[in-house]
């Protein structure tokens, strides 16, 4: 389910990491929960009892500064339950074994339990893990955007955890948003992964004043509010590799890249940008009919464009996107393209597919069923591969090789 709804969530967390979570949490003392109902009960009852303790609170005899503490506690409690929805996929649950590679504890509770329990049990008694993954995540899905940058820089450098220096650091990246109405204000999370040791510093800045409409005591408002801007950096120390993704364009780069340098590692560092490798999405304009190699070698029965999108070669035009259907016996967004547009030697001969939407369609194996995944790439250079779990990320790329979209040597770059 994408839409996060607490009472759907909850109803797959059984017994004992329901009450697990539960107990742990600051709202848990709030509630009044029966733990020796029959467990097929107990997540519609905990729902309830929030839903009752958030629907009579505003009635109750309790001091303002009471009343303050419960409502923090039930956005904690939503907030939390949201959190940990999200990290329920084959990604963070890597990401936390990876992490946690050397606890006996984690995969002994990893071994009874199913993504969505894994995820919930891993922000009750392994928060430190959890934020860290939570926050890898966070910045992989902005990779390869219009935001993010590559560089190499020395390698062995140490991002130094103190305080005060990471504070200045956060102060001077700050006032590069001053001209667009950001505030003093700045607060930095540092976190590590397992994996490769990379560190990822992610700051955050007072933003400018933003009016936004919500719902307070259950009464319509509008209020004034300053929302986080969001800069972040990853430095991987044994290869010298440092990805950005900071906005206000390249100078802004080069700028939180110095200070890094400044202020973190006290190095002055020569940053190289290491460039996007274009796609060669042309090449999938006659339709993704049969690769140049067999498909069952990466386990895949079938590709299909979701999406294309054409814009006019060498000059200003009108660009267009096709769209086709999500059935896999289905024609592709190409093959439409081709039996739909009038002119198809002008189609052909004067656009270029400038992004595309690719499904991939998996064979059963012993391990897992038929399935499908899917991933976006641009001409460009950005993509979404970053975002598939680990055991699709290879296939994808795969895929592209075979349909002359990359060439060898950049897969295994």
């Amino acid at each position: 389910m994408k839409i996060f709804n607490p009472a759907h969530f909850l109803r797959h967390i059984s017994m004992p990491t329901l009450r697990e979570f539960t107990d742990a949490h600051p709202l848990g003392q709030s509630l009044a929960i029966d733990w020796s109902l029959a467990q097929e009960l107990l997540p519609t009852v905990v729902n309830d009892a929030v839903a009752l303790l958030d629907a009579t609170m505003q009635g109750a005899e309790m001091t303002q500064a009471e009343r303050e503490s419960v409502e923090y506690k039930l956005h904690l409690w939503h907030d939390d339950l949201r959190r940990a929805h999200l990290m329920s996929n084959d990604l963070s649950i890597q990401e936390f074994q990876t992490s946690c590679a050397g606890d006996r504890e984690v995969q002994e509770a990893f071994a009874s339990r199913a993504a969505r329990e894994q995820s919930l049990w891993m922000l009750t008694f392994r928060d430190t893990a959890f934020r860290n993954a939570e926050m890898h995540i966070a910045f992989q899905a902005k990779s390869n955007g219009k935001y993010w940058k590559k560089h190499r820089i020395q390698p062995g450098l140490d991002p130094m955890q103190d305080r005060i220096k990471l504070d200045a650091f956060c102060h001077e990246v700050a006032k590069l948003y001053k001209s667009v109405g950001g505030g003093d204000g700045t607060h930095i999370e540092v976190s590590k992964r397992a994996a490769d040791g990379s560190v990822q510093l992610t700051i955050y800045i007072e933003g400018p004043v933003t009016a936004i409409a919500h719902f307070s005591e259950n009464s319509f408002k509008r209020i004034n509010t300053r929302i986080a801007l969001e800069t972040a950096l990853v430095y991987q120390p044994s290869t010298g590799f440092i990805e950005t993704v900071v906005k206000g364009g390249a100078k802004n780069h080069g700028a939180v890249l110095e200070l890094f340098g400044k202020h973190v590692v006290e190095t002055a560092i020569k940053p190289e940008e290491i460039e996007k490798t274009r796609y060669k999405l042309n090449a999938l304009r006659d339709g993704l009919m049969e690769p140049f190699e067999d498909w069952s070698a990466y386990g895949v029965e079938k590709v299909r464009l979701r999406r294309a999108r054409f814009t006019p070669m060498g000059r200003t035009g009108i660009s267009f996107q096709v769209e086709a259907p999500s059935a896999k016996d289905q024609d592709d967004a190409i093959r439409l393209a081709l039996t739909g547009l009038k002119v198809h030697h002008s189609f052909e001969s004067e656009y270029n597919m400038s992004s595309a939407s690719v499904i991939v369609y998996t064979l059963a194996t012993e391990s897992r069923k038929a399935g499908h995944f899917s991933f976006d790439i641009s001409a460009t250079g950005s993509s979404t591969i970053k975002n598939l779990s680990d055991k699709n990320q290879p296939t994808a790329l795969a895929v592209l090789r075979s349909l002359n979209v990359i060439e060898a040597e950049e897969v295994a770059a």
